[in-house]
């Protein structure tokens, strides 16, 4: 934290992402209230993480041929503009799941490029020999809005309504805004452009994207770390969408309520966080990660299996704690290994990975909980997480995270 431009953006990124956890919940539980069905809600995350998908090649190419500042600026003011036409959708009585649906596309959307911007904007804020620490304290920020984003989320939605709820996210994206604009950017840590990216020797979207994706397939340890995020995240995030109906149908608690059980994974990586940032970081990254997530499955089958609330709070603790290391350890690796021209499509590549089939696990879950209910579903997705860990350390995947 002792890099000016970082600690600005670090703090407006905490503030910001509060806003964000604020708008995950309470659209989650709107389109919960309006259907009353956990297949919608799965829909709902399809919705949102679809686009990011479709958005990739894209992205990528934006983060690393386009000033990244002032990208995350305009991203940004058109994510807090978005918040407000969803606060104005519901003060109007917008009560169709259709048009929600609308919104959270045209969200995912817009998210979808800033994701792999923001994670290269972290590059440019310290010095390379810095850079673990920075994508580190990057992790906890974010959980750190896990922790509180929700909780808000929930209190307001419960005391307030779901409208006051996206109204703040809408004056939360705020801070952030100021941060990129009190950054200098003669400051920055920035590598030199590639020869084709500005002008006319701009090269194109498609074939910059063949390029990266040829760069993935030649960096064992990069392409490690995108197999691992993806089983993760395929298999174990969707949970994230379903704990709405694992409030209202297993512990039957209120909203408020669900908002504090929707903390409980940031809390986890709060506490977590000085160890992964400590003892962790000078472990080695294989076992670290093998840990982490036979550490992530364990903890979906003991919240899946959770006999009460308080139960399922401490499991989806130990989630977040488990995502915090799994999440560090990984970008860490890719950042680490991936050369400055390439940065942001790769970056691109890998949160592929962190959400490429994400949207069809979410329309999966939520129709498989529909029909068998949540305990057997959640528990049978956090035994694959465990398996497929077991099976990238017995194939030698988790060895590649340790090339540097």
């Amino acid at each position: 934290m002792g890099f000016p431009n970082y600690r600005r953006f670090w703090i407006g990124g905490v503030l910001t992402n509060n806003g964000r956890w604020v708008q995950y919940v309470t659209t989650y539980f709107i389109v919960y209230r309006i259907t009353g069905s956990a297949a919608w809600v799965g829909m709902a995350g399809f919705s949102t993480f679809i686009p990011v998908l479709l958005m990739n090649p894209l992205a990528g190419y934006v983060s690393d041929h386009f000033d990244r500042r002032r990208v995350l600026l305009a991203i940004n003011s058109l994510c807090s503009l978005l918040a407000a036409a969803m606060a104005l959708t519901w003060a109007a009585g917008g009560r169709n799941v259709g048009i929600w649906m609308l919104l959270l596309l045209v969200g995912g959307f817009v998210y979808g490029v800033q994701l792999p911007t923001w994670q290269s904007f972290v590059a440019e804020c310290v010095p390379r020999e810095h850079l673990r620490n920075a994508i580190t304290m990057n992790s906890i920020q974010f959980n750190a809005a896990r922790t509180f984003g929700p909780a808000l989320g929930g209190l307001l939605i419960g005391t307030l309504g779901p409208g006051w709820a996206l109204t703040l996210t809408a004056v939360l994206y705020g801070p952030v805004l100021v941060a990129l604009l009190r950054i200098d950017p003669a400051t920055l840590y920035r590598p030199q452009r590639s020869a084709g990216a500005d002008g006319r020797g701009r090269s194109a979207v498609v074939s910059d994207y063949r390029e990266s994706i040829r760069y993935v397939m030649n960096e064992p340890g990069i392409r490690a770390a995108i197999i691992t995020v993806a089983l993760i995240s395929t298999a174990g995030q969707p949970i994230v969408q379903q704990i709405v109906v694992f409030a209202e149908e297993v512990f039957e608690v209120s909203p408020f309520w669900f908002g504090i059980l929707g903390s409980a994974q940031g809390m986890g990586a709060l506490v977590a966080a000085p160890l992964v940032a400590g003892e962790l970081s000078q472990l080695r990254r294989s076992r670290v990660q093998l840990v982490a997530t036979s550490g992530y499955g364990l903890a979906i089958v003991m919240f899946a299996l959770a006999p009460s609330f308080w139960v399922g709070f401490g499991a989806l603790a130990l989630i977040g704690a488990m995502h915090l290391a799994s999440a560090t350890n990984l970008n860490s690796t890719v950042q680490l290994q991936v050369v400055d021209e390439l940065r942001g499509r790769v970056m691109a590549i890998y949160l592929m990975g962190v959400l490429g089939l994400s949207p069809f696990a979410n329309l999966l879950m939520g129709w498989l909980i529909s029909i068998l209910g949540p305990r057997p579903v959640v528990a049978g997705s956090g035994l694959i997480v465990v398996a497929g860990g077991l099976v990238l350390q017995l194939t030698g995947q988790y060895a590649r995270l340790d090339r540097d």
